[in-house]
């Protein structure tokens, strides 16, 4: 059976079409179910998955019907979703991205020289619930094959190479770097981390001190390093901590976030982090940014919500 929860950023956004937005009306979803090849049983689990993530209700479900309640947590991230499809320079980075890790996993395929356009029918170029298209994928070959971590043939109608194979270069950005292009290039013009591969957290997570991208850091506390795979998400959460005095909140409500904040970082110092205690912090600090990126009265203040969005979603 297709992997049923790979479908959930196009299952949320349909409900919100079908319920209007609105959080009262219940939408059945086998329609949805059976346009993307799923199952009953696979329409359950996608469901559930969507439940515990708070973004859907299932509780007017009955026996062989499976239905669902948009919450409100779900009608923001459908907003926060569209807002990032919308992004040319995010889909820029997302797309070659993705388009360099699918050269890698031909290479391991034995794949020789691959057709760059076969890449679109892989589920790698589907983000945010829609795929990339021709000339963005096609703008990210050529931006892979001038920084030399693809190489192949070109033609003259087309941007970038028709075929193309990942170089050594491009190998190491795959897998010491998570195929985080922007970060590799970083690195190679001599500013990217030296010491650390990842955000370490120096003593307790309530105003401790992090490290990580630093030449030249110094300190004598003990390390607390975060578990591997979540080091772009504590990032994200480090920073909006770091900025929390600029959007000069209640003293009450920055308690609360910085407790929201602190309790996934210290979650993910932990060997085997709990994913859904994480997602249900989470789900808090971007329920604080949303209405601040949205209405706030102060521009600064709106930026700096908006930017901490941008960097929890992109963690994720």
């Amino acid at each position: 059976m297709t992997d049923a929860v790979a479908f959930r950023d196009q299952l949320v956004d349909w409900v919100y079409e079908k319920a209007h937005g609105s959080v009262t009306e219940n939408i059945p979803i086998m329609e949805f179910a059976e346009s993307v090849g799923l199952n009953r049983d696979g329409a359950y689990t996608l469901l559930r998955f969507c439940r515990d993530q708070g973004l859907l209700n299932d509780k007017a479900s009955g026996m062989g019907n499976p239905c669902a309640l948009l919450t409100s947590y779900g009608i923001a991230d459908v907003l926060e979703r569209r807002r990032r499809r919308a992004d040319p320079a995010l889909r820029a980075g997302a797309c070659r991205t993705r388009l360099l890790r699918w050269f890698y996993r031909q290479r391991i395929a034995q794949v020789h020289m691959p057709i760059t356009g076969d890449f679109g029918q892989d589920d790698e170029a589907l983000w945010e619930g829609t795929r990339f298209s021709d000339v963005e994928i096609q703008d990210a070959a050529e931006y892979l094959s001038d920084k030399r971590l693809i190489e192949g043939v070109s033609v003259d109608q087309l941007r970038g190479p028709v075929r193309a194979e990942i170089t050594s270069q491009g190998i190491d950005c795959v897998t010491d770097w998570e195929s985080n292009v922007s970060q590799y290039l970083r690195d190679q013009r001599g500013y990217g981390p030296t010491n650390y591969h990842g955000p370490v957290i120096q003593g307790n997570t309530h105003g401790g001190q992090w490290a990580w991208g630093n030449r030249d850091v110094t300190q004598s506390q003990t390390n607390q390093a975060v578990a591997p795979g979540f080091e772009p998400l504590a990032e994200a959460i480090a920073t909006i901590l770091k900025q929390l005095p600029a959007f000069d909140l209640d003293p009450d409500d920055q308690q609360d976030i910085e407790a929201a904040a602190n309790e996934a970082l210290a979650e993910m110092q932990q060997p085997n982090p709990e994913p859904r205690r994480v997602r249900r912090v989470l789900a808090a600090l971007k329920g604080f940014l949303m209405p601040l990126a949205l209405d706030a009265a102060r521009e600064e203040v709106r930026e700096l919500a908006q930017q901490g969005l941008d960097q929890i979603n992109a963690a994720l």
